[in-house]
């Protein structure tokens, strides 16, 4: 047996043993590598009957769930990296159960499924059902409560005359167009018409999000421009009449009634975003960032108004510099819903544009064809890549040359199903080889 030890920045992370001549052979590839892994390899033992038969593997859910460690009392005594590497690898290997548990079945390819199985099954199903009928609703009532908020907040800036709050309405104009877009995109993903779009339309939610950048950008610019104008003219009637500057500077009106609306917006916001935010779809985590967006810049409208108010009516007891917290709260809530938009629309551009995958992910498709089928010698190449919401994913898989064409058919079917089962998976293609000593360019043309 020799000793293997992994050692990162001097500290020791984990150490083992291994037979010195091994069975498999495992070729490992960086973590900063591309995509593409090639040539990840597990050999098999030709018996004198000529059927392939796998080799004992360390790499089996049996063997990767005894690897767990789980909380103990001495974890609080190991260095951060260290805590952060076991919270890692606990991590997987609860993905890993849980696509055993999502692919794994009691009866033979041939019989209907049925028991547990098929109880499993069907709850998977209602499942998501029932999440659909969740993001509809949620939506639905992100689309009226926008249109109410949108009203009284027309009303608050209008009696208000405060840039803060104009700058929230502008905002809550743009909620009301985004909601009506994603209402849209949602009713569209499920009216699908395979003949005309053979693969739904599921990018839509992308595309849609992305439009919803570019005008919440634009309406930020043009309120940002706007409230520089005022900040500067008011900053010239300060200098120019320093005793009684109260009178020229511009208006502010944050009464009761405006006061009230604005702390409304603020509680329905905040209890749409911890609705929104307790479900993982594209949709509903564009809403919720936008609800928690609308907290943040209301609260600030809030404030700032409040202050200008109080400086325009209490120059006493107040500076009457304070008067451009008003002008100043707008371009302050403007520039961050600019930032958050532009990060928003440049994620949402990597999943339209094909991103790859990232690492963990490639690694649960690794494991699933690993694990696949005895008959599988090698594999030749995995890859994922973003196709809109979810991932298109690529398997290449080796096997052996004499097998038949029903036989190699079947593996490979079973496995695209077992891919396309994960959740974030949107389709799977399935390569079929018998040998490996080739590039990836030769197959497909690069683009």
């Amino acid at each position: 047996m020799e000793p293997i030890v992994t050692i990162d920045n001097g500290q020791v992370l984990a150490s083992t043993e291994i037979n010195s001549e091994p069975s498999e052979d495992i070729v490992l590839l960086p973590r900063n590598s591309s995509s593409i892994k090639r040539q990840r390899s597990i050999e098999y033992a030709n018996g004198d009957d000529h059927k392939w038969e796998a080799a004992p593997s360390a790499f089996s859910i049996e063997g990767i769930t005894a690897c767990r460690r789980g909380k103990r009392a001495e974890d609080e005594k190991l260095p951060k990296k260290v805590r952060s590497f076991y919270k890692k690898q606990d991590k997987l290997i609860s993905t890993l159960e849980r696509l055993h548990r999502l692919n794994s079945r009691k009866d033979s390819d041939n019989e209907i499924e049925d028991g547990e199985g098929g109880k499993n099954n069907k709850k998977s199903k209602d499942d998501l059902k029932l999440k659909r009928k969740r993001i509809s609703l949620y939506t639905n009532i992100s689309l009226l409560v926008n249109v109410f908020l949108l009203i009284v907040k027309i009303i608050a800036a209008y009696t208000s005359h405060s840039l803060s709050v104009i700058s929230s309405v502008v905002d809550s104009g743009v909620d009301l167009a985004s909601s009506l877009i994603l209402f849209w995109a949602t009713r569209a993903i499920k009216r699908r018409d395979p003949f005309m779009y053979p693969q739904g339309r599921t990018r839509l939610e992308p595309i849609s999000i992305v439009i919803l950048s570019v005008i919440m950008c634009s309406a930020s610019i043009q309120v940002i421009s706007e409230s520089l104008q005022t900040t500067v003219n008011d900053i010239k009637m300060l200098q120019k009449y320093p005793s009684n500057s109260s009178s020229y500077v511009h208006p502010i009106n944050m009464t009761t009634l405006p006061v009230t609306i604005m702390c409304i917006t603020i509680v329905c916001k905040l209890l749409l975003f911890i609705l929104c935010s307790r479900e993982s779809s594209e949709t509903l985590n564009a809403l919720a960032q936008d609800h928690r967006n609308d907290v943040f810049s209301n609260s600030v409208a809030l404030i700032c108004g409040t202050f200008g108010f109080l400086a325009r009516r209490n120059p006493i007891l107040f500076p009457v510099s304070l008067v451009l917290a008003d002008p100043i709260g707008a371009i302050v809530i403007s520039i961050y819903i600019l930032i958050t938009w532009i990060r928003q629309a440049n994620q949402q551009i990597k999943h339209l544009t094909g991103h790859t995958a990232n690492p963990e992910f490639l690694k649960q498709i690794t494991w699933i064809a690993f694990n696949h089928s005895p008959s599988i010698l090698k594999l030749d190449t995995v890859r994922a890549f973003h196709f809109g919401t979810y991932f298109l994913v690529e398997v290449d898989i080796v096997l052996p040359e004499d097998m038949s064409l029903k036989e190699a058919h079947d593996i490979g079917e079973e496995l695209q199903k077992k891919i396309e089962s994960i959740p974030e998976v949107e389709r799977a293609f399935v390569h079929l080889d018998y040998e490996f000593n080739h590039k990836a360019s030769d197959e497909h043309k690069i683009v």
